[in-house]
């Protein structure tokens, strides 16, 4: 199989470029082990013709040559230029080794549906959650100190290259203003690049919890009102903040929805992602014989991605797929969770928030069993239809199991906003929509300067069969390829 010439060939690659790096040396180690491990049952499952209950074989090795190529440019930003650029690289991508090595595993679970027992024995011993974690960590650690080491010791170098460019400067007093701004210069870049190195650091999770009044700062105009919740923007802990203040309140006890809410926290906690809009807790305050409920989340300064999306603001095709990028990663980490088949179940551009930084945060993943204790039961008019985002299969049997196949075609549609700078399906009938979509498997038309791998993308995330949607893991690779191919 092609396929499986082109896992080989990378994974060579990899192994030379793992035996050369200097910098996150660990980390890139323990990557070449599982890669090492997953090539070889790659190679007995088509050497044996291996199936099982294991029936899309070649979905699988086609996303982990997607996996496999994203790694090996990975990896390859540490092994080129000066050290200074590859130290400097060493730091501003180390945590992209989490997703990797996410998708490493989601490839060994797949591959293992397809072996025999004793050959699953070898993949779980070196993919077991726990081990892999712990392992991960320890070469994190290790890596990040040193980085620290390399960090000061090229400090001094350049401390000691600079005084040797002043002592030249004294001695031929010739281009004396130039030499001097570059000197100035070579200092700014080393103290940004120490501001990088704290920066990057792995930052200790936020523990979501029980916020006390006093410690936020709200401001008193709403900035936005819906029919259960009116939000403000505010401050705690010194970071600007988003507080959503429940309108309708039920009559359940207060202590009842402290043991709901601090339950429900353990679970939140897990989605401690760049991409996953932040939750710092909940605040129960008393006014008079009232009790006020408020959800204390982060702030993103430009709103809703459809708003970004519908504004006159220029986006080039880097800063698309840049934003699309950013978006699949906070959705796999949705779907990456320990529930089993966690969904959002509700994806539309709405969903998605960006900070002052383009940044795109998944959002809408509320504490849902903690707000349906706060609220009270109300009518209330949906805003925004869902139905563009309906898979077909939705469409056609209002009974459909919703699955992470329908959670990708959603995904899909809002890729297919974010290329176009569209409403979809905009001023058209339900009726129509249904007829189009479900039985003329009809796709909106992207526009003709798209990127022709982007294109690809996002016409198979809106693929008629759900077989032939991709899953959320092989979209954050094929767009992390596609993003590199774009700044090549």
């Amino acid at each position: 199989m092609e396929c499986v010439d082109k896992i080989c060939s990378l994974a060579l690659a990899i192994y030379k470029l793992c035996d050369e790096v200097k910098e996150n040396r660990n980390q890139c180690k323990r990557l070449r082990i599982r890669i090492e491990v997953l090539t070889e049952s790659v190679k007995t499952i088509t050497e044996q013709k291996l199936t099982g209950d294991f029936t899309d074989i070649g979905k699988v090795l086609k996303e982990l040559v997607e996996t496999l190529t994203g790694t090996e440019h990975y990896i390859k930003r540490f092994t080129e230029g000066h050290k200074f650029c590859k130290w400097f690289n060493a730091y501003k991508f180390k945590d992209h080794f989490e997703h990797l090595n996410e998708r490493l595993n989601d490839a060994a679970q797949a591959l293992g549906l397809a072996l025999q027992t004793e050959q699953v024995v070898q993949l779980k011993s070196i993919f077991k959650a726990e081990t892999r974690k712990k392992e991960d960590k320890e070469d994190s650690e290790k890596d990040a100190r040193d980085l620290d080491k390399l960090m000061k010791e090229m400090n001094q170098e350049q401390c000691q290259r600079d005084h040797n460019i002043c002592q030249r400067l004294q001695s031929t007093n010739l281009g004396v203003a130039e030499l001097k701004e570059d000197v100035k210069e070579i200092k700014q870049l080393v103290k940004s690049s120490s501001s990088l190195a704290d920066h990057q650091k792995p930052s200790v999770p936020v523990k979501i919890k029980e916020i006390k009044w006093g410690d936020i700062q709200m401001n008193n105009k709403a900035f936005l009102e819906t029919a259960n919740s009116t939000f403000y923007k505010g401050t705690y802990q010194k970071f600007p903040v988003a507080i959503k203040r429940f309108i309708h309140t039920n009559s359940a006890e207060v202590e009842e929805i402290r043991e709901i809410f601090h339950k429900e926290a353990e679970t939140m906690n897990y989605f401690n992602s760049p991409n996953i809009v932040r939750f710092y807790g909940i605040c129960i305050h008393q006014i008079g014989d009232n009790t006020v409920f408020f959800i204390v989340m982060e702030y993103c300064d430009l709103g809703s991605l459809s708003y970004v999306l519908q504004s006159e603001r220029p986006l080039s095709w880097k800063e698309r797929v840049q934003m699309s990028l950013d978006a699949a990663r906070g959705l796999y980490r949705l779907h990456q969770t320990e529930e089993t088949n966690k969904l959002h179940c509700c994806l539309n551009s709405t969903r998605f928030l960006v900070d002052k930084g383009l940044v795109v945060k998944l959002g809408g993943l509320d504490l849902a069993r903690t707000e349906t204790s706060i609220r009270r039961n109300i009518h209330k008019k949906q805003v925004g239809r869902m139905m563009p985002y309906a898979s077909p299969q939705q469409l056609n049997d209002i009974n459909y199991p919703y699955d992470k196949a329908c959670e990708v075609y959603s995904f899909g549609i809002v890729l297919w906003e974010i290329a176009s700078r569209k409403v979809p399906f905009k001023d058209i009938t339900d009726e129509a929509l249904d007829k189009k979509v479900r039985e003329e498997q009809y796709r909106e038309p992207l526009p003709d300067d798209c990127p022709k791998d982007l294109r690809e993308l996002i016409d198979e995330c809106r693929s008629f069969d759900p077989i032939e949607r991709p899953t959320i893991g092989a979209i954050v690779d094929r767009l992390a390829n596609i993003m590199q191919t774009l700044n090549e």
